[in-house]
C-alpha cells in the first residue's frame, strides 16, 4: 500500500510541477513552487526506489539515498524514467545462467619424471587423489609409480596409503618401493656405522643418529621398533656431543626428546642448539614446541614470534591463531 501512494504522489507532484511550469507565467512565486513540488517528488520517487532496491544495495543507507535523490532531482523526469530503468528493471531481471557445468578435456597423463611430477599439476595431493578415488586400478598403478620419484618425506605417508589398496598390484608397487627406502636407509646406516668403528668421529656419530631419526621421521619404523631407533638416536648424538659438541647434534637431540615427550630434556638441549650458533627461526619452531608441552605458554608466544609469515604454511597458521 505505501508503494502505491508513494508512486502516486510522486506522479501527482512532478505532473504539477511541470503544469505550473508550462502553462503559467513563471514569476518568483511559480519557479518555488514548481521546483518544490519537483524536489518533493523526487524525494517520494527516492523513497519508492530504495525500498524497491536489492538489499544488498541498500546500503550504505545515506550514500544510495543521496545518489538517487540528486540524480532524480538534477535529471527532471528523465532521471525518473533512467533509475526506472537502469537500476529497478535492470537489477531485477536475472541474469542469463549458463548451461555448461563442465568442459570435457583430454586426460592428461602421469609423468615418470620427478621433475615433472613436481612442476606440473600433478603434487602429491593429486597422486593421493588418483589412489584415493579413481576406479581404474592401472592409473593408481602409474600414480605409484609416479610418487616413487618424489623427496621421501613426501612419498613414504602416499606409498603407505598404497599399501591398503585394492589392487594386489598397487599393494605390491608400494611395498617394494617403501622397502627400498628401507633399505637405502639401512644400507647407508651400516657404512656409517663401519667407519665410526674404525674412526670414531663426532660427524659419524650424528650421520648415524641422523639415519634412525630418518627411519622415524619418516613414518617407517613403528611401535616397538619407532622407540628403539629414537633410542638409538638419542645414544649416538649424546657420543656426538661427548667427542665434540655441536648446535646440529643439540638441535636433532631435541627433536628425538619431543618425539620421546620429554619436553623439559628437549628444551635443554634446543637452547644449547640456540645458543650454538643456530639461527632462531631455526630452533623457534621446536622450542614453541616444547614449551607448550611443558605449559610454558608465554614462551610459546615469545618463539611463534619468529614463525615464518609465508600464507598457507603450517607454521604462519599456527602464528596467526596465537598472534
Amino acid at each position: 500500500m505505501m508503494k502505491v501512494w508513494l508512486f502516486l504522489q510522486t506522479l501527482t507532484l512532478e505532473y504539477i510541477g511541470f503544469y505550473i511550469l508550462f502553462n503559467k507565467e513563471m514569476m518568483q512565486m511559480q519557479w518555488l513552487v514548481s521546483i518544490s513540488c519537483h524536489a518533493v517528488a523526487c524525494a517520494s520517487f527516492t523513497l519508492l526506489c530504495w525500498i524497491l532496491l536489492p538489499l544488498r544495495y541498500k546500503t550504505p543507507i545515506v550514500s544510495s539515498v543521496t545518489f538517487l535523490f540528486l540524480f532524480n532531482f538534477l535529471l527532471p523526469l528523465f532521471g525518473m524514467f533512467g533509475t526506472v530503468f537502469s537500476l529497478l528493471v535492470a537489477l531485477y531481471i536475472p541474469r542469463k545462467q549458463n548451461l555448461t557445468t563442465w568442459q570435457e578435456c583430454e586426460e592428461a597423463l602421469l609423468p615418470q619424471s620427478p621433475d615433472d611430477v613436481l612442476s606440473t599439476q600433478f603434487g602429491t595431493g593429486a597422486l593421493r587423489d588418483i589412489l584415493l578415488n579413481n576406479t581404474d586400478p592401472e592409473r593408481r598403478l602409474i600414480a605409484v609409480s609416479a610418487i616413487r620419484h618424489l623427496p621421501k618425506p613426501q612419498a613414504v605417508p602416499l606409498l603407505q596409503l598404497a599399501l591398503k589398496d585394492l589392487s594386489d598390484d598397487v599393494r605390491l608397487l608400494g611395498y617394494s618401493s617403501l622397502e627400498t627406502i628401507e633399505t637405502q636407509i639401512n644400507e647407508t646406516l651400516s657404512l656409517f656405522k663401519n667407519q665410526f668403528q674404525h674412526q670414531e668421529q663426532a660427524s659419524k656419530a650424528y650421520e648415524i643418529a641422523q639415519q634412525y631419526w630418518e627411519l622415524c621421521y619418516l613414518g617407517i619404523a613403528e611401535g616397538a621398533l619407532r622407540k628403539h631407533y629414537l633410542e638409538q638416536a638419542e645414544l649416538y648424538l649424546t657420543i656426538a656431543n661427548d667427542i665434540s659438541n655441536s648446535a646440529s647434534s643439540n638441535l636433532l637431540l631435541g627433536r628425538v626428546m619431543l618425539e620421546q615427550q620429554r619436553p623439559d630434556d628437549a628444551f635443554e638441549y634446543l637452547t644449547q642448539a640456540l645458543n650454538g650458533g643456530l639461527m632462531v627461526k631455526q630452533v623457534a619452531p621446536y622450542l614453541a614446541e616444547a614449551a607448550y608441552d611443558i605449559g610454558d605458554y608465554e614462551t610459546v608466544k615469545h618463539y611463534i614470534h619468529y614463525f615464518p609469515e609465508q600464507k598457507g604454511e603450517t607454521l604462519s597458521q599456527i602464528k596467526e591463531y596465537w598472534i
